[in-house]
């Protein structure tokens, strides 16, 4: 997981084999984003504002699932 500690954003990870982006949240919430292709998860990385691209690109174009802790 790579620490980011960026607006409601806490730290994120990618499988790349399973294509998973596991997102922690500053809240407490815990999500994993399916069908992820590498080059989503790398544009997000390189991105200015990282809630900004969440918000846009991850949150509204990929399935995704609440897990509880």
């Amino acid at each position: 997981m790579t620490q980011l500690n960026y607006g409601e954003l806490n730290s994120i990870g990618y499988d790349e084999m399973t294509r998973q982006l596991h997102v922690h949240f500053k809240n407490g919430e815990y999500k994993i984003y399916y069908e992820v292709a590498k080059q989503d998860y790398v544009g997000f990385l390189s991105s200015q504002n990282y809630t900004e691209f969440f918000q846009e690109k991850i949150e509204p174009r990929f399935p995704s699932k609440e897990i509880e802790m």
